[in-house]
C-alpha cells in the first residue's frame, strides 16, 4: 500500500496557485481524473493538504494568496473514503474563517487532520512555536487532530530560522499528545529535524520534493538504521513535483530496505494521521504480518516488470539525485 501524506487535488482558486509554480502537474480537473492519476502511479490513497493563507513575497518570489474549500475536502471524503483523506486547511490569520471555529466544525463533519501555514500572511509569525499559534494546538489537542505543518526553509516564512526544528520541540514539549507531521521535513536542518523526531513521540518527519535535495542520505540511512524508520512519512507534494509517477519510481529506487517500506509508505502514516481506529485503515494497519509480506512482494513484483524505471531498481546512482529535480520549489 501507499499512502502519499501531501498529494492536493486541486479544485478553484487552489488550481490557480498551484499551476502558476513551475514545474506542477496540469490539475485533474475532476475527483474522478485524479483518482486514475493515483492510479497511474500505484498510489492508494491520496492525503490532500491545501492549506489557507495570503500568500508572502519572500526575495524576488511572489506567494500567491490560496484559498481553499475545506466543504468540498468533506465531500470527497465521503465519496471515496478508501482513496482521499480530507484535510482541513486552516487560516490561522481568522481572515479567511474563524481559525478555532472551522477546525471545530471540520472535526465534526469527518476532518480528522488540519494544515496550517503560519509563517505566511497575515500572521507571518518568526517561528511555529509562536505563542498566537497555541490556542490552535490546544484545540487541535484536545479534537485528537493530527496537525500538518508547513515547515519549509526555503518558502515557509520570512526567515530560514522559521523552519528550525527546535520551535518544533517546544510545541511538541507543550502539547505532547498532539500529532506533528512536518510538512517539508523542516529543510535544510535535516539532521536536527531526525534528533526531534527521535525525541518526540509524536513528531513525524515528511520531507516529500526535498528528498531529492541536498541531505537525501542522512534521511536514507536514519530510517534504514531503525532510527527514523518509524517516524518518517513518503509524501510527493503533487502536483508540484510535476509526474506522480515518475516520482514513486525515483522515490522507490532509492535504496530503502525492504523491511521498513510497510513503514514508510503506509504504516507510519496511519499512526501519525490518527486513523488506527479508522473503520477503512484501522484494519490495514492492525494486521501487519500478512500485509507487510504482500507489499514487499508487490514492490518486487513492480521492480521486475519494469515499473520501477532506470538502472536499477533499489539504489539511484548519486549522479541522478544530488542535485535538486528539475521542478519549482514545494
Amino acid at each position: 500500500m501507499i499512502i502519499d501524506v501531501r498529494c492536493r487535488f486541486t479544485t478553484g482558486t487552489a488550481a490557480g496557485y498551484y499551476q502558476a509554480r513551475h514545474g506542477s502537474a496540469l490539475p485533474p480537473d475532476s475527483i474522478e481524473a485524479f483518482l486514475a492519476v493515483l492510479d497511474h502511479a500505484g498510489v492508494d490513497v491520496a492525503v490532500s493538504p491545501l492549506g489557507n493563507n495570503q500568500g508572502m513575497t519572500i526575495g524576488f518570489r511572489e506567494l500567491p494568496a490560496r484559498v481553499s474549500s475545506n466543504i468540498e475536502q468533506i465531500k470527497y471524503q465521503s465519496q471515496y473514503p478508501q482513496r482521499f483523506v480530507g484535510v482541513a486547511g486552516i487560516d490561522v490569520g481568522n481572515v479567511a474563517h474563524d481559525a478555532l471555529a472551522e477546525l471545530e466544525q471540520c472535526a465534526k463533519q469527518g476532518l480528522r487532520i488540519a494544515t496550517i501555514e503560519p509563517g505566511r500572511a497575515p500572521l507571518f509569525v518568526d517561528h511555529p512555536a509562536d505563542k498566537r499559534l497555541y490556542h490552535f494546538y490546544s484545540l487541535a489537542q484536545d479534537l485528537g487532530v493530527s496537525v500538518i505543518l508547513q515547515t519549509s526553509g526555503l518558502l515557509g516564512g520570512k526567515n530560514i530560522d522559521y523552519a528550525h526544528p527546535r520551535w518544533i520541540d517546544a510545541v511538541a514539549e507543550d502539547f505532547p499528545n498532539l500529532r506533528i507531521i512536518c510538512a517539508h521535513g523542516c529543510y535544510p536542518y535535516v539532521r536536527e529535524m531526525i534528533a526531534v523526531t527521535v525525541r518526540r513521540r509524536h513528531v513525524y518527519a515528511s520531507p516529500d520534493m526535498y528528498m531529492f535535495w541536498a541531505g537525501r542520505d542522512d534521511w536514507i540511512h536514519a530510517v534504514n538504521q531503525g532510527i527514523l524508520a518509524d517516524k518518517f512519512l513518503f509524501a510527493s507534494a503533487y502536483p508540484l513535483c510535476g509526474s506522480l509517477r515518475e516520482f514513486v519510481n525515483r522515490f522507490m529506487r532509492l535504496g530503502w530496505k525492504p523491511g521498513v517500506l510497510d513503514r514508510i509508505m503506509y504504516r507510519n502514516a496511519i499512526r501519525a494521521l490518527g486513523l488506527t481506529e479508522h473503520p477503512v485503515f484501522g484494519p490495514v494497519y492492525s494486521g501487519p504480518d500478512k500485509l507487510d509480506r504482500f507489499w514487499r512482494t508487490r514492490f518486487l513484483v513492480r521492480s521486475r516488470l519494469g515499473f520501477l524505471k532506470g538502472p536499477s531498481c533499489h539504489k539511484e546512482s548519486i549522479s541522478d539525485t544530488s542535485k535538486p529535480p528539475e521542478r519549482g520549489f514545494p
